[in-house]
């Protein structure tokens, strides 16, 4: 009977360890507010748990920034027809998304990307 009940708990534990590895993004974005973005892709990692784009935007003072546009996950993106190649180095795009609460990095999280040609690369099912 011991034995059952520890073997019970530990498929439990095993069975819930994803569920704790999952967070939420408010801690990290600002999901009350928006920001828009233009720049040029310099590299777009397309994986899980996060898939992310980078950008090289100018800002007022001629400086280029690094942006870096954090995604859900690469299966859900992958569901609504994203892949690796989907946008490359070199693309010219605008981005809209929520950013990130450290006002010291360059950072937003649910972007809608609309590449050069107008076509429009949604992350959420609302796009």
């Amino acid at each position: 009977m011991r034995m059952q009940v520890i073997a019970i708990a530990l498929v439990g534990i095993l069975l819930s360890a994803p569920l704790a590895a999952h967070h939420a993004q408010a801690p990290f974005f600002d999901q009350n507010s928006e920001v828009e973005i233009e720049g040029v892709v310099t590299r777009f990692d397309f994986r899980n748990p996060h898939p992310v784009l980078y950008v090289d935007v100018t800002n007022d003072s001629g400086e280029v920034e690094e942006w870096q546009i954090q995604f859900g996950n690469a299966t859900g993106l992958r569901r609504r027809g994203w892949h690796k190649d989907i946008i490359g180095p070199g693309e010219r795009i605008r981005a809209r998304g929520h950013p990130s609460w450290n006002q010291e990095t360059h950072g937003m999280q649910g972007a809608r990307v609309v590449k050069e040609d107008g076509s429009v690369l949604g992350a959420s099912t609302a796009d």
